[in-house]
């Protein structure tokens, strides 16, 4: 298969963080050029070489290239750090996010060092998420199913943020992480940097991201849910 992804390579991830050190308007002109087609080109291929397999699993995935990938360009209104420029860029493939709020998202992210790539759940308000909790005790077989299918994808589960306390004490034992939880992650994350070189990194992206499927899936009906119960709303 043919894809339209040239590869990010050493020199243009490290003039990305020469950039970000020397945080100035004029050195980011002066390379604009070259981080756009070094950096943000090869990103938004990695969109339209994802977009087949991505509609195939949800047919609301927005995918605009130009839209989907971060900017290196840093707004810093409300910002603690001042810095203007970013060393990390990512894509988020998700559905609209003013249709489908907090919707879960595939993501691919760039750092200087490392590289990753997973299937995430995130909502503004940790009530929203114990919609998520209740799937799981009503359907817990099925979502092992999943959890299994993002171990076979190569993803390691994380969450950012816990309950303290145990919520549900008669819920089973391997279903417990998964109960504590505010937010889900399953996650990837390579430090060899010569797969973001070639187009290794979006056959073995195409695959994960298919194999994860279930989970998706699994999180899109409780997003769905999350709407419903008016947990979520379409932004205005």
């Amino acid at each position: 298969m043919e894809y339209n992804y040239s590869g990010i390579k050493p020199e243009s991830i490290e003039l990305l963080c020469l950039n970000r050190f020397n945080d100035s308007k004029e050195f980011y002109e002066g390379h604009k050029e070259e981080l756009k087609n070094g950096i943000t080109v090869p990103l938004r291929q990695i969109v339209l070489d994802m977009s087949d397999v991505l509609y195939d699993i949800d047919d609301k995935m927005y995918l605009e290239p130009t839209r989907v990938v971060s900017r290196i360009y840093r707004d810093t209104r409300g910002n603690r750090s001042k810095i203007k420029y970013r060393e990390n860029m990512w894509i988020f493939f998700r559905r609209y996010k003013k249709e489908y709020p907090s919707a879960p998202f595939y993501y691919f992210e760039i750092f200087p060092n490392s590289y990753g790539f997973g299937l995430v759940f995130w909502t503004w308000r940790a009530s929203a998420f114990q919609v998520v909790h209740q799937m799981i005790l009503e359907q817990p077989k099925r979502f092992m199913k999943c959890v299994k299918a993002c171990a076979d994808a190569g993803f390691t589960f994380e969450c950012r943020d816990t309950y303290k306390k145990d919520r549900y004490p008669d819920a089973p034992k391997e279903l417990k992480p998964f109960l504590v939880a505010k937010n889900m992650s399953f996650y990837y994350n390579g430090f060899d940097m010569e797969r973001i070189g070639s187009t290794a990194i979006i056959d073995e992206m195409r695959l994960a991201f298919d194999i994860a499927r279930p989970m998706y899936d699994f999180f899109i009906e409780a997003h769905q849910r999350m709407m419903d119960q008016g947990f979520i709303k379409p932004e205005e």
